[in-house]
């Protein structure tokens, strides 16, 4: 056999991709081969071209879905191919694509050529699948138009801008974007109306608020993709928009979308030196808009102690032919960068998500809408120098088991408004510190059904006043000594008793400044109701109680002594010793003991014998437990001086008119001597 396929001969050609959608999902396209086929449709429409099938690298399997997915070419890609039955030119094989300068807009008088991205503006509605592989979705219907009813099928396309806003306005619609003072996108104007252009208003233009945080009312940050009404086909004209009288210039405010007559090559690619002022990244396209949404809250970030950081400026400077660029028709990017100096690795979704490695390894995760981080194992972090973490709306931790935070150094949690609870109801919360100080500058509350304080020392200062409210029984017990330490007043009120108890002593003293300049109370204990009563215990030995004037009773002295002595002594006092009664009687009464009393040149004395005695400087008056009573001044006794009147009386006469009379008769005279021998004998002396 000498011919047969490899002998002969290779039949290699290059065409234009005119239709990707494969219905056996193998990566095959429909190419108009240059030389093999006509560029007239009507001859030769591109549902009659054959499929070629891609030839995949050595890279992938390509079996049962290991490898890579053999997708790339889209309509108006330039690939490269063979025919693998050679001549019959029936079995197109293709393994290669090219770029160039597109120099003619596919759309227009363009649009019934071959060669040319071939689709229409109402999508590819007469492809029904293959009969074996019926698309999971029905017929496919790929539509240009966003407004669309198969809008969910639309051909895909990147935005025409992504706008960020810190401060929105909480009045606009969701779908709404103010582009600028002139120019609104608002949803429901008429925008294909003159009208509506003279307002600046257009409708056609889909717009998505990706951030549903916040309120409608109240947004706090919003991000919006706008995207393009209509796909344009390949190669990229612009914004191609519904009415060709819109300005793009107006609407685009971020991306220059227009391709036409320049390189294929990837504006991101072709680096610095390959853009002009009109495709350059950093004037136009996801670079440019990077910088422009840095502005908006991702500049002076405040940490918590105060400094502020900001998002990382856009690194890109590349240089061709150094940055790998991988874009797909949504605008989805993939970069790696090789240029000296620069090297960076890039992802970025076609929404302005993006990572992004520096050339110095400094990493920027950016994330336009929520972000949800699933670890079914574990997570182990180590970050070396510091982490600051500034979140604008709210934080939740929930940690279902165990949870241990270690400092190292110092913990601050500082609260700008709101309040601080920390919840663990049922169980323990313990603070183990050096010293731990909790400042106030209102008021705290502790709330409890039991409050226990431990501490080897402890010291309360409070500034202003202090109130203690107990409902029930309030016990203060030391093992030590209590000090109650005021230079103000100090009050104590119950409302029921008041008991003061020491196993040891009690000690109360007051100085007593300010009374002893007023000739005032220092010390004053009054009982409205009720009896006050002083009671010591031990009366047989260590008892006793004593109310004593100047120091150790120096002045005077009120004590009562073991076993029961009462002493009641004035030893500087001009006024001596004095007891009044307004209406009742003053008694003194002892059963088995005498009652004196003595000054300095007299005294007063009852005797357990019943004698009674009183006695001054120059005499004395006593009656004896006999009943006998002394009268004795310095002369005379009382017995001398009533015998002596006796014997004057009894001796008396007196001249009369018969002479001179005699003493007394009997029985004058018997009584007289006889009161004289007894009765004053016994009673007087």
């Amino acid at each position: 056999m000498s011919y047969f396929m490899g002998k002969e001969g290779f039949v290699w050609w290059q065409g234009v991709v005119e239709d990707r959608h494969d219905p056996l999902y193998l990566g095959r396209c429909r190419v108009r081969v240059l030389g093999w086929n006509t560029e007239e449709k009507v001859h030769q429409p591109t549902s009659t071209l054959p499929w070629a099938y891609p030839v995949q690298p050595i890279t992938s399997a390509a079996q049962t879905g290991v490898g890579t997915t053999p997708l790339g070419p889209v309509e108006g890609t330039w690939v490269l191919g063979f025919y693998r039955d050679g001549e019959s030119a029936q079995e197109p094989m293709f393994f290669g694509t090219f770029g160039g300068i597109p120099e003619k807009d596919a759309k227009g008088e363009n649009l019934q050529k071959g060669f040319f991205d071939p689709r229409l503006p109402d999508g590819d509605v007469d492809l029904g699948g293959h009969p074996d592989f019926p698309d999971e979705m029905g017929p496919r219907q790929l539509n240009y138009n966003h407004t669309a009813n198969f809008a969910g099928q639309s051909v895909p396309r990147e935005p025409a801008t992504i706008v960020h806003n810190s401060a929105p306005d909480p009045t606009e619609h969701p779908q709404d974007l103010k582009i600028s003072e002139s120019v609104l996108l608002k949803q429901g104007a008429k925008a294909t109306t003159h009208e509506a252009h003279v307002k600046g208003e257009y409708s056609n233009f889909p717009v998505s608020q990706l951030i549903k945080a916040g309120t409608a009312s109240s947004p706090a940050f919003t991000v919006k993709l706008v995207e393009n009404p209509i796909r344009s086909t390949f190669p990229d004209t612009g914004l191609a928009p519904l009415d060709k009288d819109i300005p793009e210039s107006l609407i685009s405010t971020t991306r220059n979308l227009n391709y036409l007559k320049e390189p294929t090559t990837n504006r991101l690619a072709r680096g610095m030196r390959g853009n002009t002022l009109y495709t350059d990244p950093f004037l136009s396209g996801i670079v440019y808009e990077k910088v422009l949404n840095r502005g908006q809250g991702q500049v002076n970030i405040a940490c918590a102690s105060g400094r502020t950081w900001n998002e990382p400026w856009p690194p890109w400077a590349a240089l061709y032919p150094y940055n790998h660029v991988h874009q797909t028709e949504s605008g989805h990017i993939i970069e790696m960068d090789d240029t000296p100096g620069h090297e960076r690795l890039h992802w970025y979704h076609r929404t302005g998500t993006f990572t992004e490695i520096h050339q110095v390894g400094i990493k920027v995760d950016k994330i336009v809408n929520d972000y949800y981080n699933i670890i079914l194992g574990g997570r182990y972090t180590h970050i070396e120098l510091g982490d600051c973490e500034t979140i604008d709306g709210k934080q939740e931790v929930f940690v279902k088991g165990n949870k241990h935070d270690k400092i190292g150094s110092s913990y601050l949690i500082a609260m700008g408004g709101g309040s601080f609870s920390l919840e663990n109801p049922g169980n323990d919360v313990i603070v183990n510190s050096g010293n731990t100080k909790v400042h106030a500058s209102n008021k705290i509350d502790f709330t409890s059904t039991h409050f226990y304080r431990h501490a080897k020392h402890s010291h309360n200062t409070t500034v202003g006043e202090q109130t203690d409210k107990v409902g029930g029984t309030w016990t203060m017990r030391t093992t030590g000594a209590i000090s109650l330490n005021t230079t103000g007043s100090f009050s104590n009120q119950a409302g029921a008793s008041y008991s003061v108890n020491a196993t040891d002593s009690i000690f109360q003293t007051a100085q007593g400044l300010l009374p002893a300049a007023t000739f005032d109370y220092s010390y004053k204990t009054t009982s409205l109701l009720g009896r006050m009563g002083i009671e010591s215990i031990d009366a047989a030995l260590s008892g006793g109680i004593e109310l004593l004037l100047g120091p150790d009773g120096l002045a005077s002295e009120i004590s009562m002594l073991p076993p029961g002595d009462i002493v009641i002594k004035s030893t500087t006092g001009p006024d001596g010793i004095a007891g009044s009664a307004l209406l009742g009687d003053v008694s003194w009464e002892t059963l088995a003991g005498s009652i004196k009393e003595a000054s300095l040149l007299s005294s007063f004395e009852l005797t357990p014998s019943g004698a009674a005695k009183t006695q001054g400087l120059l005499g004395e008056v006593s009656i004896s437990s006999s009943g006998k009573i002394k009268v004795q001044g310095l002369i005379i006794t009382l017995k001398e001086f009533m015998d002596e009147i006796i014997d004057i009386i009894t001796e008396h006469t007196h001249p009369s008119g018969s002479g001179p009379t005699g003493p007394p008769m009997p029985p004058a005279s018997v009584k007289l001597n006889l009161l004289k021998s007894l009765k004053v004998g016994q009673s007087f002396e």
